[in-house]
């Protein structure tokens, strides 16, 4: 079982479609291009790793850079 990642800070910017995200573990991962409405999920989304998780995380769609 995966140690479960908690978000302490993240940041969209909507005309570039960059969302970078760190975690409290000093990781950092930044997607591209997440649309407007993926965003605008996930801030009304109260457990905010699991949705990156489940949407973001295995979506081909979305080109991911994770720093470590």
């Amino acid at each position: 079982m995966g140690t479960t990642l908690t978000i302490k800070f993240l940041k969209y910017n909507a005309s570039s479609r960059y969302l970078h995200i760190f975690y409290t573990n000093g990781k950092a991962d930044l997607y591209h291009p997440v649309p407007a409405f993926i965003y605008d999920n996930m801030m009304r989304c109260n457990d905010k790793a699991a949705f990156v998780q489940k949407y973001l995380e295995y979506d081909l769609h979305f080109k991911h850079i994770s720093l470590e």
